[in-house]
């Protein structure tokens, strides 16, 4: 049996096998290795030798071991096939059977096979490198020689263009020669000026050979990717120097030519052109310098270009000035731009005046400015947060005045000419080392760095700050420069100092849009926008609506600010194009009293264009507030506002709109090493302002499909309502601005118009195209939608999906329609409408009902067998409604309370709106006057009958209370209840579809407290029921504005035992009035039509015994009323008049006064 393992497999396993019928006892054998002859593997170099016994157990028959390989890992040696053999010996409890012995083959010619791979996957190098080297190396047998060819396969690295070809030939061999282990394999880079992005290609190794008899292999890394860099050729444009010095001409109209290099290295080959212009700093263009801004074009192959800028005479003696020269990216994104900035330095070559102060200035803050002889020597630091003040040695505040005063007058030196620059620089790093003082060159629109005073947001806590003053003679003649002390900021102390001192960033702010209203006296219908943010010292606060970037411009006194921040407070007063802006021409805030810091307000120290920004800062309560005012064009024109989403309100008349306004605010903070000066931390909001506004005004604009879809459409709703089912019904019309049209759905497409709500996932709806105008030049088409389902509020925001059909410019329109569909356009459609709930909840209306009848026997009844269905009838022009109040009879509660009609209201909504009584949601139902009502009038007020509307047109409501009926005297009689009646004529004189309500106020009282008497009549009104009982009429109270609650809001409910209750009143316009009523009025229909002179005969005959018969009828009845009458004298007499003794109120009132 053999067995063959791989050198490097560390042992070979073996199996020895027993076998026979018996296998119940244990056998034992015993196993040894030995040398082959010839000997080939040896035992201790090859192998591990071996000889032990194997033991089988009852009924086992199978046993294995394993023999250990040695591998020559170290130091490999490639040896070919080795063998040795196992033997079985002395078998115990059985005999030894074929075979007895095992060959094991070791081989090595795999593992030991001298193999060439790469080491890495990856060598990157530059093309003006010239090669990039990689490295083979060999494992195995290393004792022979062994070649192996290193070729390139392109990638995007082209042959020739890019690198020098290694083909598949035995000129790319690689040779390593008995013990070499690593070769190098070189590509050699083509390198040109011609900028390239980055490429690659790859390194293959292939065709192994060695001088071993069994040859050579390639290892697993077979290939390597080589990546091409061209950073040299990069196109970058820049500066050849960062500074120059120029003298200023010695002479008027001389001028001095700066030469100022612009270098473009790297790849020449294309066309790159840079803008360069000239920017202010202590040097004034114009003035000091002829301005630059002039495009420079590299041409192909160019490599520089000069700028000169002329120096002018100014005839001033000045210090040192400087200006900056600055290069805009190339226009072409070619190259990139560098070292875009420089400065140039004017020296003044007028012999300064030989004036000096007599000692350095000093530096403190403007806190002590007026206490600096006894304490500026305490070496005190200034607080952040507040100026700092350059003191020179002839201010009157110097120190040591009184001994460097009388040298500044001798030498004549005017200190209000003095002038002044100041030197920052960063606090200390932890390890503190500290940066160093850099000049304050740059100008915001606000601060100035030459003044006396510098502003705190050039420094911070921990700063660095130093003054430099020049004297300045009495003929202005400037001296020499002296430089104070440099001073360190404290780093405790602070006027208004971060949550956790030493950091800075951005903290919450608060902005609110609100309109103001005709009302106010300043700013009348304007919309006020107010931004509150925390102040930090050291902070710059910018609001703007548009987003805030490039803060080393956006905050420079140049114009670039009132371009593209109209609605900031970057703007300072006399640059505003608005109407109002944030910062007034006030340097002080109005509400606060005095100084909370001294020189708070010195606008010769601080400046006036500085104090009218810091106006809006409460230093006490380190806050800012910033407040201005536009209107509605100025915010969507100027501002970049815009109108939002409409949605319909309560009714037709008015509707809701959506005002958008971005917000941009930005805490910026000086920084002398920060890019641009500034380090900024910038926030986003968006203010909403939702007005209600008439919709016939705003609703021409529409909704607009949103800009970013392909075509074009608007939709304008027109209505809104609730069915009678109580589903939502909408009206739309929509205006396609493309050629075409919309369409419900069209067989070349399977998508269709349809209407979902994301609030209401469950509620779908069905659209109709109700119109469409016959055109496809932006046709006006009216649409409909329905929900299928009914919910109680209706109320979230409606995505309409219309699908555009567009035709061809020159065809014209048929039915059906011939037009292309297209993806669908969408509309977000707003609205807010709920289902009403009950009128009056059950708390107002004291557990009494409320029932409106037609037939005056059921009115009079005791309502003890109810009422049944005559309480829900609609009524016809004509009738007569029977009102009636009554407590609960189910509750029984007998004859112990009486209930008592104090004042009965009519009403009806505009639009559909159904009046409610809930005054916690100031809703009045009938009582008070409110915008959602058309028509209000009080029909009854049993305490003030003067008061009540009478007519409505030249239509009376011959509205009577029970009490006050003489036929209602059954009615007034049963405990518990209280009527009234009114004329339905009147309801008929509005619109068709208005739908009347009618409100009522009751007392319900226990009978021993009946007499109280709130709101009965007076003593000239006689009660049928309670004659002996004399009223007390309400006091006149003053009557509330529109939108307060009514003074009868204050008594409803149980604490006052008054009750309130609402019903709807159903007109029937489908026929005219019952014909009692008309009988009464004389009046007897006609019939509108006859077909002959037959017909007509019968039916005047039938009409005239009709008439006949009327009369007799007439007669019997009055004659036994009559008679019914003269029996019943133990019936009491009412007042002397049957009618009310009211005063007639004016028939064109609309509402009157509760």
């Amino acid at each position: 049996m053999d067995y063959h393992v791989d050198e490097s497999d560390n042992f070979v396993e073996v199996r020895v096998w027993r076998t026979g019928t018996d296998l119940s006892k244990t056998a034992t054998v015993t196993v040894r290795s030995r040398k082959t002859d010839p000997v080939s593997a040896e035992a201790g170099v090859d192998y591990v030798g071996i000889s032990r016994n194997l033991d089988f157990a009852p009924g086992v028959n199978m046993q294995t071991f394993r023999v250990t390989i040695l591998d020559d890992l170290g130091q490999p040696v490639l040896e070919g096939t080795e063998k040795f053999e196992l033997v079985l010996r002395m078998p115990v409890n059985g005999i030894l059977g074929e075979p007895g012995k095992a060959i094991v083959f070791i081989n090595d010619s795999v593992s030991d096979l001298p193999k060439v791979q790469f080491r890495e996957g990856v060598y990157i190098g530059n093309e003006n490198d010239g090669q990039i080297s990689t490295m083979v190396y060999r494992s195995g047998d290393v004792s022979y020689k062994s070649t192996v060819r290193c070729y390139t396969r392109q990638g995007s690295a082209e042959v020739a263009t890019d690198f020098d070809e290694r083909p598949n030939t035995d000129a790319s061999i690689i040779t390593f020669l008995p013990g070499e282990v690593e070769k190098p394999c070189v590509v050699v880079l083509t390198d040109d000026t011609i900028h390239e992005e980055g490429e690659e290609l790859r390194l293959v190794l292939g065709n192994p050979k060695s001088t071993s008899p069994f040859g050579a292999s390639v290892g697993t890394q077979s290939e390597t990717i080589i990546k091409i860099k061209d950073d040299a050729d990069k196109p970058i444009i820049k500066f050849g120097e960062t500074k120059f010095s120029v003298s200023e001409p010695k002479e008027s109209g001389q001028v001095s030519v700066v030469r100022v290099l612009v270098l473009r290295v790297g790849d020449a080959s294309q066309v790159s052109v840079v803008r360069v212009h000239t920017k202010d700093g202590s040097a004034t263009s114009g003035e000091d310098y002829h301005p630059v801004s002039e495009d420079i074009v590299f041409k192909e192959g160019e490599t520089q270009h000069v700028v000169e800028v002329e120096v002018l005479f100014d005839g001033v003696r000045e210090m040192r000035e400087a200006f900056t020269i600055h290069l805009k990216p190339d226009e072409n994104m070619v190259a990139e731009t560098q070292m875009s900035k420089a400065i140039v330095y004017i020296e003044e070559t007028n012999s300064m005046a030989d004036v000096t102060f007599p000692s350095v200035p000093q530096v403190v803050s403007l806190l002590l400015y007026d206490d600096m002889g006894s304490r500026a020597k305490d070496g005190l630091q200034p607080p952040a947060g507040y100026p700092v003040v350059c003191v020179t040695a002839c201010n009157q505040k110097y120190s040591d005045y009184e001994k460097t005063g009388s040298i500044c007058t001798s030498e004549n030196i005017n200190d209000t000419l003095t002038r002044y620059r100041w030197l920052v620089s960063a606090p200390k790093g932890a390890d503190g080392v500290t940066s160093p003082m850099r000049e304050v060159d740059f100008n915001t629109f606000f601060t100035s760095s030459k003044l006396i005073t510098l502003d705190s947001i050039y420094f911070q806590s921990g700063s660095r700050v130093q003054c430099a003053a020049r004297a300045v003679n009495s003929n202005g003649d400037e001296g020499l420069e002296l430089s104070s002390a440099i001073v360190s900021i404290s780093t405790v102390e602070g006027m208004c100092q971060p949550r956790k001192v030493g950091t800075v960033g951005a903290e919450p702010f608060s902005a609110k849009l609100r309109y103001t209203g005709a009302d106010d006296p300043d700013h009348a219908n304007l919309i006020k926008l107010t931004v509150t943010m925390p102040h930090m010292d050291g902070m710059l606060p910018v609001v703007s609506t548009r987003p805030l970037s490039n803060f080393e411009l956006t905050l420079s006194p140049d114009g670039t600010r009132v371009g593209n921040h109209r609605c900031s407070n970057l703007l300072d007063y006399n640059e505003v194009s608005t109407r109002h802006g944030f910062l007034t021409d006030s340097t002080k805030n109005s509400e606060l009293i005095g100084e909370t810091s001294p020189y708070q307000y010195s606008t010769s120290l601080r400046g006036a264009s500085t104090l009218r920004f810091y106006r809006n800062l409460n230093l006490e309560a380190c806050l800012w507030e910033f407040v201005s005012y536009y209107d509605m064009s100025e915010l969507l024109t100027d501002c970049g506002g815009t109108i939002g989403t409409d949605g319909q309100v309560l009714n037709l008349v008015q509707s809701y709109v959506t005002l958008r306004v971005p917000l941009h605010v930005s805490y910026v903070f000086h920084s002398p090493v920060g890019s641009g000066g500034w380090q900024h931390f910038d926030l986003q909001s968006e203010l909403r302002l939702t007005f209600v506004y008439d919709t016939a005004i705003l609703w021409k604009e529409g909704i607009s499909s949103p800009p970013q879809a392909e075509l074009q459409g608007a939709l304008y709703p027109t209505s809104m309502r609730i069915n009678e089912h109580g589903r939502l019904v909408v009206n739309f019309r929509t205006e396609a601005r493309f050629r075409g049209l919309f369409v419900t759905s069209h067989s070349a497409s399977s998508l269709s118009s349809m209407i979902m709500c994301a609030d209401h996932p469950g509620l779908t709806f069905n659209l109709t195209l109700v119109r469409s105008e016959p055109t496809y030049n932006q046709p006006l088409q009216q649409w409909t939608f329905s929900s299928d389902f009914a919910v109680r509020d209706y109320s979230g925001t409606y995505t309409v999906k219309l699908v555009p059909c567009t035709s061809t410019p020159n065809q014209e329109y048929t039915l059906p329609p011939v037009c292309n569909p297209r993806d669908p356009i969408t509309f977000d459609l707003d609205i807010r409408f709920q289902q009403v709930s009950d009128p009056v909840a059950v708390e107002f209306n004291l557990n009494t009902q409320m029932f409106l009848l037609s037939k005056k026997s059921l009115w009079l009844s005791d309502g003890t067998m109810g009422f049944g269905q005559e309480s829900d009838i609609a009524f016809s022009e004509g009738d007569i409604i029977y009102g009636r109040v009554m407590v609960d009879p189910v509750q029984n509660l007998g004859d112990s309370f009486i209930c008592n009609i104090e004042k009965v209201f009519l009403c009806t909504g505009a639009d559909g709106y159904v009046p409610k009584y809930n005054p916690a949601k100031a809703e009045f139902g009938c009582l008070a006057d409110s915008p959602s009502l058309l028509y209000r009038f009080k029909i009854i007020d049993k305490a003030q009958p003067e008061t009540q509307a009478k007519y409505f047109g030249n239509t009376d409501f011959r509205a009577l209370l029970a009490v006050d009926d003489p036929e209602a005297l059954s009615l007034v009689k049963q405990p518990g209840s209280d009527g009234f009646r009114v004329d339905s004529s009147a309801m008929f004189q509005g619109a068709a579809g208005r739908e009347w309500y009618i409100h009522t106020i009751y007392t319900v009282r226990s009978r021993e407290n009946a007499n109280r008497g709130i709101g009965k009549r007076s003593l000239e009104y006689h009660s049928v029921a309670q004659g002996s009982s004399l009223a007390i009429a309400d006091r006149p109270r003053s009557r509330r504005s529109a939108g307060g609650a009514p003074d009868l809001v204050d008594d409803i409910g149980a604490e006052n035992n008054r009750g309130t209750n609402i019903m709807h009143i159903a007109l029937d316009r489908t026929r005219e009035g019952s014909g009692k009523d008309l009988a009464a009025a004389g009046i007897l229909p006609q019939e509108l039509s006859s077909q002959g002179g037959e017909e007509g005969l019968v039916t005047t005959v039938g009409v005239l015994v009709g008439l006949l018969l009327t009369v007799l009828v007439v007669i019997i009845l009055a004659l036994l009323v009559r008679s019914k009458q003269r029996k019943k004298e133990e019936v009491p007499k009412g007042s002397g008049s049957r009618e009310p003794m009211v005063t007639q109120a004016c028939g064109g009132n609309d509402s009157s006064e509760v």
